[in-house]
């Protein structure tokens, strides 16, 4: 049993890829809902468009498209992969139109897929969490797991004290490395349970 977190911002080093600063056009006053799991559809538009910014140049494809505002953008078939092994995990799959610099059409296989929810799968001690005085979070140190709030966890899903980070399950990690999708950065995290170097 093991976990891994992703990191949606992709390969920062590579300024070939394609690489978004904004939302799909149109959802900017509720970019709250893309990471903190929220539903999506209620406010999605009928005809989702999202541009590329001339913040990044890049405009080559992976099947992890990096971005700034905590989502989760995939290819076509990373999104059937995620399928396969989410079976019954309620997800949304929110397909859009990718608009280049000069505003015409660059892919309509990219897709943004929205965990709904999140799951209590942190050792809080173990991750060093700090809550303020009034109960909001103030600082996570490291991502630990509790094995015994993971053990009947989905493939993918939020963190509930940090929503805007995904975590995978081994099996869909597994087929993520075997199938060579690109753009991919992640971190095998531990439990507490185990020794601080555990791989």
């Amino acid at each position: 049993m093991n976990f891994f977190h992703i990191e949606t911002m992709g390969d920062p080093n590579d300024e070939s890829l394609c690489f978004l600063h904004d939302v799909v056009e149109g959802t900017a006053r509720d970019s709250a809902r893309y990471s903190l799991g929220k539903p999506l559809l209620p406010v999605y538009p009928k005809e989702p468009k999202l541009f590329m910014s001339p913040e990044s140049r890049g405009m080559k494809l992976a099947d992890l498209l990096g971005n700034t505002q905590g989502m989760l953008v995939v290819s076509k078939a990373f999104r059937e992969t995620i399928e396969k092994h989410c079976q019954g995990v309620e997800i949304e799959y929110l397909p859009f139109t990718l608009y280049d610099h000069r505003k015409r059409v660059h892919s309509r296989d990219c897709c943004i897929v929205n965990p709904i929810g999140s799951l209590d799968c942190l050792d809080e001690a173990a991750s060093g969490v700090q809550y303020g005085s009034e109960g909001g979070l103030i600082d996570i140190g490291e991502l630990v797991l509790d094995r015994n709030k993971v053990k009947d966890a989905p493939q993918l899903f939020r963190v509930k004290q940090r929503p805007s980070q995904y975590i995978l399950g081994v099996k869909l990690a597994r087929e993520i490395y075997d199938r060579d999708f690109t753009n991919i950065l992640w971190t095998e995290l531990r439990f507490s349970d185990s020794p601080r170097d555990a791989t």
